[in-house]
């Protein structure tokens, strides 16, 4: 397996060729008179199985250079890990490390350069049908050759929060010149397909381009959706009612308003009947019963660091440290796990006691995915919806029940659930102790088990809808094709179920746990 970073110096090339054309010889040397000895049994088996990974394929994985992060304040899951763990899926499905390149870029034009030099040492010429279409003529002797390209984006400071696999569209790139690169991207994977090498296409899209199989992974809505259907199955929403509301405050980081309406949409999605019906209220009072998906820009804030965060959560409740009343909060949706921590802060700093282990404890993580979804996608499930009178037995009343109240002047120090995104190490003793209820990440190592099996199966020639142990979740309208589509279900963590999640996987160690 070779790893290349583009843009990097490639002094010292000619060196490496001259030691490596000398070891060859001295092998050479060390070998002779020896050509009549019969190959013992572990070498023929070793040669078979060699001869098996050769047929395989080769492959091409382009990813964006994420860089080094040494801060434990930032996503799990990062570019260099899903390349780490897709090589190791790929040798196990029979590639040989030599057939598998790795080359990181931080520009589209660099992807650009890589794949016109893979295509030239791997890719067949095209010929043309008598109706002028281009027609793939390959080597399949030698085995084919894919590539898998997640396309440079541009994602902005609150949207890097959530991690590198967030799906965008190239498209949305802002600039004449990126416009010019991704057209120019899109004809280079255009013309690497019609060399005869497979593309498949992680995470975003390429306006002018349909590969062989999209890897989709999920949209700020999408973990938006997720924090609010588990909020809203935690605190048995669907059994609140106006005389007996939860208090939930929406921490939205600002990014632009596209996806600040994107991200917004998808927690409204979920809450939204119960925001109508009095059944949810908002404890800074900056949403009602009257406020629909428009109402977006009201819970947006600035959120440059974790400390922006708690200055605003402070702010929204109104606490200012000359009062000893705490506000009755149920839930807080934070969005990622920056926020989560300056939420967590400040609600330690204000003197709220407890954790999530102390609300509706038999309600846990997993037991909400499998009741809501199905074992399907969580974005499929179905909020209950709201009840429209009554009280709920055996909660922790709001301060409207508690004698009529204005919100916020009971004083009720409960600690709440918190929901955030990105699993940063940082914030896993936060998980863990139960003072964030939730974290997320997208399912890494299967995306790239599936990544494997798509490969490998593209380069053997067979169908992708009928590849033992490959789960396509859909196909993805592209450039007129319908695409074979991947997508995993976000992956939800909590107390009850770190160990399974991220710890047996081999996401986090134990020590990261604190255990």
């Amino acid at each position: 397996m070779s790893v290349r970073v583009r843009g990097w110096c490639k002094r010292g090339a000619s060196l490496v060729g001259a030691l490596t054309c000398l070891a060859m010889m001295l092998s050479l040397a060390a070998c002779g008179g020896a050509s009549d000895v019969s190959p013992s049994p572990s070498d023929a088996s070793a040669s078979e199985t060699s001869a098996k990974r050769t047929n395989a394929g080769s492959a091409l994985i382009l990813l964006p250079d994420d860089g080094i992060t040494l801060s434990q304040s930032t996503p799990l899951n990062k570019w260099t890990k899903l390349g780490g763990d897709l090589v190791e899926s790929l040798v196990t499905h029979g590639f040989d490390e030599d057939d598998i390149e790795t080359v990181k870029s931080k520009t589209i034009d660099e992807q650009i350069d890589a794949v016109d030099e893979y295509v030239a040492g791997h890719g067949s010429q095209a010929t043309s049908d008598p109706s002028g279409s281009a027609r793939e003529t390959r080597d399949t002797s030698s085995g084919k050759a894919t590539i898998v390209i997640a396309p440079v984006a541009d994602p902005d400071d609150a949207t890097r929060q959530y991690g590198d696999y967030i799906t965008q569209t190239a498209e949305q790139s802002d600039g004449d010149q990126t416009t010019k690169s991704v057209e120019h991207l899109a004809s280079a994977l255009n013309a690497a397909k019609k060399a005869g090498v497979s593309v498949v296409l992680v995470a975003n899209e390429v306006e002018g381009f349909a590969p062989d199989a999209y890897v989709r992974m999920s949209t700020v809505k999408e973990i938006a959706y997720t924090q609010a259907t588990l909020t809203a199955s935690k605190l048995a929403l669907a059994r609140a009612t106006s005389r007996n509301p939860k208090s939930i405050e929406i921490m939205l980081p600002a990014s632009d308003d596209e996806t600040n309406k994107e991200a917004f949409a998808g927690i409204w999605q979920a809450l939204g009947p119960y925001f109508r019906s009095g059944a949810a209220i908002s404890p800074s009072g900056l949403l009602d019963s009257s406020s629909d998906e428009g109402s977006w820009s009201r819970v947006v804030f600035e959120a440059p660091n974790q400390d922006a965060a708690k200055t605003e959560f402070v702010h929204r409740l109104d606490a200012n440290g000359e009062s000893p009343s705490h506000p009755s909060i149920d839930g807080v949706i934070a969005m990622n796990d920056m926020v989560a921590a300056g939420v967590t802060d400040a609600l330690a700093d204000m003197g709220y006691k407890g954790s999530a282990a102390d609300i509706n404890p038999e309600i846990t993580i997993g037991g909400i995915v499998g009741n809501i979804t199905g074992n399907k996608d969580l974005k499929k499930g179905k909020v209950p919806e709201p009840q429209n009178n009554g009280s709920s037995t055996g909660e922790r009343q709001s301060p409207s029940e508690k004698g009529g109240t204005t919100v916020g002047s009971e004083d009720d120090p409960a600690w709440p659930i918190v929901t955030g995104y990105g699993v940063y190490l940082s914030n896993i003793l936060q998980v863990v102790n139960g003072h964030q209820w939730s974290t997320g990440l997208e399912n890494r190592k299967q995306y790239a088990e599936d990544i494997a099996l798509t490969v490998k199966a593209l380069n053997m020639g067979d169908e992708l809808d009928t590849t033992d142990g490959l789960r396509l979740s859909d196909t993805t309208e592209m450039s007129g094709r319908k695409v074979p589509t991947i997508h995993e279900d976000i992956v939800s963590v909590s107390a009850s179920n770190l160990k399974k999640t991220l710890i047996d996987p081999g996401y986090i160690r134990p020590a990261d746990a604190g255990l």
